[in-house]
């Protein structure tokens, strides 16, 4: 089915969109705008992309130089020279190629400069996009399990990854006050409305995967998330003692069998029933 012209308005957010992606893989805002006009309707001259690109006469020349040299564009007459775009699936496998082995040397360099270098325990993260993001690296890099008392909203952010780390076979226990999405592990919930729990608590995230990493902290948009993220033994055990507590009050509260789940968590902790003998003991 035809779905009509498109919206004028509609084709230069998109071409403005290309542009700023570009830019953020090594283009210059003139290399990307000569690219995408030429993209459009090519072969094409200088002069003519001068026109299409918004690209300075001055300047033409000298950008499309400097994109032949990178193979993103070919002359294929003379006088006057005409040239044609590198095809977009060719272009994004050269980014792709680019990006892995920067990402492969920057990865050995880390590895290099870690022997060298003190690790950090426990590190601050500031802003509710930083903050998600990091919670996003960390379930995306878990290798045995994903624990997680979380929010709606947050878990909505994080359902892609987290719906990853399931298909991977990680281990997924989720505890919220409220619904959450489908298909992101083990859920135990309250039910609770996000907009009326909002009139009493403000959202906050606890995560601890593979019983290594924990991020915790509060989760409000703009600068108003703060979160820290740490290695240190005792705050994990901390963080997964809270979710087994949260957990636990849910079971007596609600009549759901939640022990399965909790033996399933205290695992990582001390086995204080087995130490403890027959039981608590009350001192006057």
């Amino acid at each position: 089915m035809d779905a009509g012209p498109r919206s004028p308005h509609t084709g230069a957010a998109m071409e403005t969109g290309i542009v700023e992606a570009l830019q953020e893989h090594g283009f210059t805002a003139s290399d990307a705008k000569t690219y995408v006009a030429l993209l459009q309707d090519h072969p094409a001259t200088g002069y003519e992309l001068v026109a299409r690109s918004g690209v300075p006469r001055s300047a033409i020349y000298n950008v499309l130089r400097r994109l032949e040299s990178m193979g993103i564009v070919s002359a294929v007459q003379e006088r006057p020279a005409k040239y044609v775009p590198l095809p977009p699936d060719r272009l994004m496998g050269m980014l792709e190629m680019r990006i892995s082995r920067s990402l492969d040397s920057l990865k050995t360099s880390f590895e290099a400069l870690s022997q060298k270098a003190p690790q950090v325990a426990t590190w601050t993260v500031q802003g509710y996009g930083p903050t998600l993001e990091q919670a996003s690296a960390l379930i995306a890099g878990a290798r045995r399990s994903v624990y997680c008392s979380l929010w709606r909203r947050e878990a909505e952010h994080l359902a892609e990854p987290l719906r990853q780390a399931v298909e991977r076979g990680v281990d997924s226990i989720l505890f919220s006050f409220n619904p959450l999405p489908e298909g992101v592990g083990k859920v135990l919930s309250y039910g609770i409305d996000e907009g009326e729990l909002e009139r009493y608590w403000p959202h906050k995230i606890v995560l601890v995967t593979d019983g290594e990493r924990t991020l915790a902290g509060a989760t409000e948009p703009g600068e108003g998330g703060r979160a820290v993220i740490t290695e240190e033994p005792a705050l994990i055990e901390m963080a997964v003692s809270n979710l087994v507590l949260d957990i636990t009050l849910l079971g007596q509260r609600t009549g759901v069998d939640t022990e399965p789940t909790v033996n399933h968590l205290t695992r990582l902790l001390a086995p204080v029933e087995e130490l403890s003998g027959v039981g608590a003991t009350i001192g006057s």
